[in-house]
């Protein structure tokens, strides 16, 4: 019987994605209490319980987050309800594209649960839910400006709302939320219709801020900065760590010490680390432009192990189609998986974490289902995809199983 390629490599992504995802659901759960981030978001709500939200609010919370995971927490212990949390939010997410997000293709559900088998999701931390946001964010700005019938306003300006409140990390949208609001305007779409719904929510996360914004002139996020004692900052850490990895002081991927950061200043003085993002780009901007195609090249490499080469292929073909002159807005999804990558791995001197790339990754994916539905794309790279993700798969499960046995 001869192997047919076109039935059995998407007949193989939809058997062996599920049970990938499982596996790997297994494996994160035996993951340490605390282990990364977490510990921070753990020691957050034993503050709450012992001082009060008050009192939490105005040291700085991830609020929303914990507003959302407090619950669950009077019933189990911290991380479990932090991790459910997460869990709850990634069906959420798969809801919103099964009831709202116009998915043409249905393999695209195989990619998102392939990629939501990284532990960035099921880890107990606030990622999910700014990931979460800001993917159906950019999802609803690209149905505007597809001008399909279902888009919704309420849940595009209540998502990027709930986005800002999460993370200081949406800072670095600013430009492309800019940039949906300026294509948005001049296709004249109507987001206002239900305004009332995103106004509510903004007042509401306002008023519970409050107590934060009342005393630190800012909105409640977590707060990953050392005591006071420390007079470093994280971008001279982060900066510090690029130049010991460089000189093969570290390990790659590790930081220095606060206190090892501030030994450093203390014997070179206070200007030979830079305090701001800002003042890192051009710092020793040589050194940054180095580090931008390091990173660049290390992060497009690091999504074949998340989306096989549907990122790599969504890059490919927004150059060809910009190459061609074929510029409109069909391409606002493949730009902001662009522009994403590209800003960290200009701006982070240091390394870039998967994480941080998650949104970048799935609307990546989003628009290539796309493409894949629509016979945009050579049917053999479609085929080379699927290969692709099976060999992941098939990778993952074997460092799992040689963890687990």
């Amino acid at each position: 019987m001869k192997l047919n390629p076109e039935h059995f490599f998407p007949s193989a992504v939809k058997l062996i994605t599920p049970l990938f995802f499982v596996l790997l659901c297994f494996y994160h759960a035996l993951t340490p209490e605390g282990a990364g981030d977490e510990g921070l978001f753990i020691s957050d709500l034993d503050y709450i319980k012992s001082y009060g939200w008050i009192a939490a609010i105005e040291k700085g919370i991830a609020l929303t987050y914990l507003i959302l995971a407090y619950p669950l927490s009077l019933i189990v212990k911290n991380y479990v309800a932090l991790r459910i949390t997460n869990m709850l939010l990634l069906l959420f997410l798969f809801f919103y594209f099964y009831k709202w997000g116009s998915i043409k293709n249905k393999q695209f559900y195989n990619y998102l649960l392939l990629i939501s088998a990284s532990g960035f999701f099921l880890a107990g931390t606030n990622d999910t839910l700014f990931i979460v946001s800001m993917v159906i964010f950019f999802n609803e700005t690209y149905k505007f400006l597809e001008k399909e019938e279902n888009s919704n306003g309420s849940l595009l300006l209540c998502s990027v709302i709930i986005a800002f409140f999460t993370r200081e990390l949406i800072y670095i949208y600013i430009p492309l939320i800019l940039l949906s609001s300026f294509l948005i305007w001049k296709i004249k779409g109507k987001v206002w219709n239900q305004w009332y719904i995103p106004v509510s929510l903004l007042i509401t996360l306002l008023v519970v801020n409050m107590p934060c914004i009342e005393k630190n002139q800012h909105i409640s996020y977590d707060n990953k900065n050392p005591d006071s004692s420390i007079k470093a900052t994280w971008v001279q850490r982060q900066y510090l760590a690029q130049l010991l990895v460089n000189d093969n002081k570290i390990p790659n991927q590790t930081h220095p010490s606060w206190e090892e950061t501030d030994a450093y200043l203390l014997k070179h003085g206070e200007n030979s680390l830079p305090r701001t993002t800002a003042e890192g780009i051009f710092f020793d901007f040589k050194l940054t432009v180095l580090e931008f195609f390091k990173d660049f090249s290390s992060t497009v490499f690091l999504s074949i192990r998340q989306t096989g080469i549907m990122y790599i292929s969504v890059i490919v073909y927004l150059f060809f189609a910009v190459f061609q002159r074929r510029i409109n807005t069909n391409l606002f999804l493949p730009f902001v998986s662009l522009f994403v990558v590209a800003v960290f791995s200009f701006i982070i001197i240091s390394f870039v974490e998967g994480r941080w790339l998650l949104v970048s990754y799935i609307v990546a994916m989003l628009y290539y289902s796309d493409l894949e539905v629509n016979k945009k794309l050579p049917h053999n790279l479609i085929l080379l995809n699927h290969a692709a993700l099976i060999l992941v798969m098939f990778y993952g499960s074997f460092k799992v199983l040689l963890k687990l046995l």
